[in-house]
Parts: structure tokens; C-alpha cells; sequence
């Protein structure tokens, strides 16, 4: 793996030794005011908001992140770039074969590859790492997917090979209708053949062995089914909290968010863990006033204040750190025992979290 100037650089005041065991990173993406088409990668400390790294300038495109590394597909290029921000390494990596149509190149092939959704993910107790790539050869009408997966060992030697299609297309055109944990990759299904516009009910989520390179054969139910729901599908997330699978639900008419724990991914068992008032996490609410017009979906808001909270881990005091978008980014800590939350950072408009760690994990040394 090349050295590379690119280094995710120590920030300002950070000690240049190991920082505290079980340290929670955040790695944020905020866009370059300078340049609109490069981004500015930033590791935050969920617990404080102290900014612990950065790696500024980079070309805008999907991000992903897991286990100490970052996977960076920058837009209208035909190659993935795997960052390493506690040695400084950067790996380049074909962003797939493009063989879903044959003598693909060029404009082709970037297209092929900006039609793709890319999954990074680590083998439970191992220090293996997957890129799942899902190609929908289109996203407007979905019928069929294709697949192919990559090791990332170390070696040099990055060969993508076929992967099964999923049964059904799933859903891969919002970043939360997906997650990793536990060795699986776990998304929201998508209805055959309809537009992304009516992406189905989400009573099943499909899941992807990164072990065995392999779709289960069944679908993972949902806790809550359609009818049991006050909320619209965009209403609808999939996490990893604490290596755990979790199913949030934003309930409009009740204003609350409502987190359930995958406990048994064999038996499809969910766990309800917390249902949270959107007053302990976001500002601008109120008790629910049941005279009004129900509320489905955000879009639907029809007063000033914040209207999504994704959680984004649990810290080791079991405090749960939300991630609050619209209308300005900011980082929050829900304290389960007071029922109220502490605003940790304000990160701006333009912003993504799209990645965590924790530096006892992957021995960061920023």
C-alpha cells in the first residue's frame, strides 16, 4: 500500500499520542467552500465536538467508512480510493469489472459506476474488510440488480468477483435504508419494477453475508408492520448501534422516535430498546396536539424546527448520540436518564456523517 501525502493531519491542540481508550469518532464530510467540488473529511469526537483529524480537499463522491477505514468513490472516476487516516496509506482500486455490458468503457463505465451503490464492511473478529457493489442499471424503474464483491487483504491484488443478486432489488437510494453489523449487510426492499418513488411498505429487509458471499434466503421481517406504522417509508432507517442491527422509526403522529435491536437476525427477534419524544433530541417541538392534521412523513412539517434525528451510536456511558440534518447539521447526546439532550457540535448546512469508529478499535495515533 502506497504512502501518500493525503494524511489524515493531526488538528489543531489534538495530542500527538494515542488518545484515550474507547475514544467515539464521528468522520464527517463538509463541503469546501473554496471549491464546490472537493470535500473536507473531518474526524469529531461524538462526546466532546472536538475535531481530532482532517483530511481536507477531497474530490466529492460516496464515502463510506467502517473500522478504521474510509472508501472513497469520487464522482465521474472509475476508481474507488481506500484511505487509511491513522498510517496515511491510500489504495487505488478499480470501482468495478463493468462487465454488466460488455466493451463498457469511458463515459460507459463511469456511468455504470455512478449507477452503483458501494458497501464497506469488516468480517466479525477479523481483520478483513468486503466492497459490496450493487449496480441498478436503472434508478428510476427498478427491476433487476447485480452484484460483485472485493477483499480488501492487503496484498495488492484487488480482483472484484460475481456476487448473487439479491432475490428482489433492494432499496439503495437512501444511504439509511442500509446498514452493516454484524458481518451482514442488511437493506429495506424495493418493489419490482416500480418507480423509486413508491420504493413498497418496508415489511422486509433483505440481507447479504459478507462471510459467505450470499443473500439469505429469507427476508428478515420488520418489527412494526405497515399497518402498525404513523409514518411514511422515508420515515424509516436501518442502524448499527453497538455492532446491533436497529430498525429506528419516526413516528409523526406521536412525536417520537422508536428504536428496536435486532436480538435474533435467525428468528427475525427484535428488541424495543427506547422510544425517545422528538423534544428530547430536536428543537422546535411540542407535545402532540391531537387536534391537528397527522403527520406521515417530514415533508409534512409544517412549522419551524428540526424534523430528523438518526442515532449514530451509543457511548460508553449508554448515552446515544443523534445526528440532527435539517435544517443545520448538528451533533446531539441523549442522555437516557434525564430524558433530554446536550448539543455536542454545530457542524453547518452542507455536511455527512458518514462514517464512526472507536480509536481503542483501530489504534488511531492523531
Amino acid at each position: 500500500m502506497a504512502s501518500s501525502s493525503s494524511h489524515m493531519d493531526k488538528a489543531a491542540g489534538a495530542p500527538a499520542t494515542t488518545r484515550s481508550k474507547g475514544l467515539s469518532l464521528l468522520v464527517a464530510a463538509v463541503h469546501n467552500h473554496k471549491d464546490i467540488y472537493r470535500v473536507d473529511l473531518k474526524l469529531i469526537d461524538a462526546a466532546s465536538g472536538a475535531l481530532v483529524g482532517k483530511m481536507d480537499g477531497q474530490r466529492i463522491g460516496k464515502l463510506l467508512a467502517t473500522g478504521g477505514l474510509i472508501c472513497h468513490v469520487p464522482t465521474h472516476r472509475t476508481t474507488l480510493r481506500v484511505l487509511n487516516p491513522a498510517t496515511g496509506s491510500v489504495n487505488h482500486i478499480p470501482a468495478g469489472t463493468t462487465t454488466t455490458t460488455k466493451n463498457t468503457v469511458g463515459h460507459d463505465a463511469a456511468r455504470q459506476i455512478s449507477s452503483s451503490s458501494y458497501v464497506l464492511g469488516q468480517i466479525p473478529n477479523t481483520i478483513e474488510y468486503k466492497v459490496l457493489r450493487i449496480y441498478t442499471p436503472d434508478k428510476d424503474y427498478i427491476h433487476t440488480q447485480s452484484c460483485e464483491i472485493l477483499t480488501l487483504d492487503g496484498c495488492g491484488d484487488y480482483i472484484w468477483r460475481p456476487a448473487q443478486s439479491p432475490l428482489l432489488p433492494v432499496d439503495t437510494s437512501i444511504a439509511r435504508h442500509g446498514a452493516v453489523a454484524q458481518g451482514f449487510v442488511h437493506f429495506f426492499m424495493a418493489l419490482h419494477g416500480l418507480s423509486i418513488s413508491r420504493v413498497g411498505q418496508y415489511n422486509g429487509i433483505a440481507s447479504f453475508d459478507l462471510a459467505k458471499e450470499e443473500w439469505k434466503p429469507s427476508l428478515l421481517p420488520t418489527p412494526i408492520t405497515v399497518d402498525e406504522r404513523n409514518c411514511h417509508h422515508d420515515s424509516l432507517s436501518l442502524v448499527e448501534l453497538n455492532g446491533c442491527l436497529v430498525f429506528v422509526y419516526h413516528d409523526y403522529l406521536n412525536f417520537c422516535i422508536n428504536l428496536w435491536m435486532l436480538e435474533d437476525l435467525a428468528k427475525g427477534k427484535w428488541l424495543k430498546m427506547e422510544c425517545i419524544q422528538f423534544r428530547s433530541v430536536m428543537l422546535g417541538w411540542r407535545e402532540p396536539d391531537k387536534s391537528q392534521p397527522v403527520i406521515l412523513r417530514a415533508t409534512q412539517v409544517r412549522w419551524p424546527g428540526e424534523i430528523f434525528a438518526l442515532p449514530l451510536m451509543v457511548l460508553d456511558d449508554g448515552c446515544i448520540v443523534f445526528w440532527v440534518q435539517h435544517p443545520y447539521g448538528a451533533v446531539r447526546v441523549f442522555d437516557p436518564k434525564t430524558r433530554g439532550f446536550k448539543n455536542v457540535v454545530n457542524m453547518g448546512k452542507i455536511c455527512n456523517i458518514f462514517g464512526k469508529y472507536k480509536t481503542g478499535q483501530v489504534g488511531f495515533t492523531l
